[in-house]
This record gives C-alpha cells, sequence and structure tokens, in this order.
C-alpha cells in the first residue's frame, strides 16, 4: 500500500511538471508569435544629420534663391519610415518667417545616406533656417543654422553699377533627436 501512495505522489507530481511546462512552452511561443507577428518599431536615433551644404541657384535684384543640402543618414538595418522635411526661413530681426518649404523625401534605405534638396529663398538680410524632419508624421529631429545673405555691387570708374553679386556666409548645422518618453 505504501509503494502504491508513493507512486500516485510521484504520478501526480510529474503529472503537475509535465503540465506546467506545456503551459510555460505555450505561453513562450505565444509571446514569440506575437513578437514576430507585430509590426517592428523603428528604433530611436537610426536617423542622423552629417552635414549641411548650401548652393546658390539663382539670384534676382532683391532675392537669392539657395539649395540647403543636409545629408541624412540611416544608420538602422531596415529602410526608414517616410521622411518630410520641413524648412522655415526666419528673420532674425524681427523672428518672423520669410519663407517656408515642406519636402517629401520618402523612405531613406538601409545602411545608406540620402542628399535633401530643400530650396529656400533669401532677401537681403541675416536669417536662422529650421528645419524639421519627420519620419512617418512624427518629428524626429531638428536643427537649425544662421546665414547671412548680402548683396555686393561693383562699380565701374564713372560709378555706374557694372555688377552685383549675392554673398552668404553661414553658421555649421546642428540637429538633435527628438526625445518622447
Amino acid at each position: 500500500m505504501k509503494n502504491n501512495k508513493k507512486a500516485k505522489k510521484a504520478g501526480a507530481l510529474a503529472l503537475i511538471i509535465i503540465l506546467g511546462s506545456i503551459g510555460t512552452l505555450g505561453v513562450m511561443f505565444l509571446d514569440l508569435s506575437e513578437q514576430v507577428s507585430a509590426k517592428k518599431e523603428l528604433p530611436e536615433d537610426h536617423l542622423f544629420v552629417e552635414d549641411t551644404y548650401l548652393l546658390k541657384t539663382g539670384e534676382t535684384n532683391e532675392t537669392v534663391n539657395v539649395t540647403c543640402t543636409p545629408y541624412m543618414t540611416n544608420i538602422w538595418d531596415e529602410d526608414s519610415g517616410n521622411i518630410k522635411v520641413i524648412a522655415y526661413v526666419v528673420k532674425t530681426s524681427n523672428k518672423i518667417a520669410d519663407f517656408k518649404n515642406t519636402v517629401e523625401i520618402g523612405k531613406i534605405k538601409a545602411d545608406t545616406t540620402a542628399e535633401l534638396e530643400i530650396p529656400i529663398i533669401l532677401s537681403a538680410d541675416t536669417f536662422r533656417v529650421d528645419m524639421l524632419v519627420f519620419e512617418n508624421d512624427k518629428m524626429v529631429l531638428k536643427g537649425s543654422f544662421s546665414i547671412t545673405a548680402e548683396q555686393k555691387f561693383y562699380y565701374s570708374k564713372e560709378g555706374d553699377i557694372t555688377r552685383q553679386e549675392w554673398e552668404l556666409q553661414n553658421s555649421k548645422c546642428d540637429f538633435i533627436q527628438i526625445a518622447y518618453d
């Protein structure tokens, strides 16, 4: 009788262990399948602006057209989300935006750098150019730099203007990640 009771206890304990193991494996499998089927989240800090250049593309007596070219790198091992950049050209003397441009970039391939082209228009003054970078309609980066646009006039001996050109001076553009909790 004693052996029979011990065998029943051992059998019940073995059954509990087996059922517990099956339950644990089932929960692990469900969790794993949820992770695989869930949409991958974009990691923070996967987009970086390496540098920004200015290219003068045209000029009139009143304005100068400039293409602002930030080089953005996606360091993630998958394509980025849809990238959109909004640039505001703010006159520093009155802190009011004179110009706004929105550029839809699309996706940046994994481990690549994209050359973004953002056309802006400047008049003779000092400006701050604020650039806001959105990924899938969520702001992820912001950066700014200052730029001074100055008209240079060249005169003949008679005092007539022989030529005019725009001269641009800019500061380094620094971008920061937008942190979300």
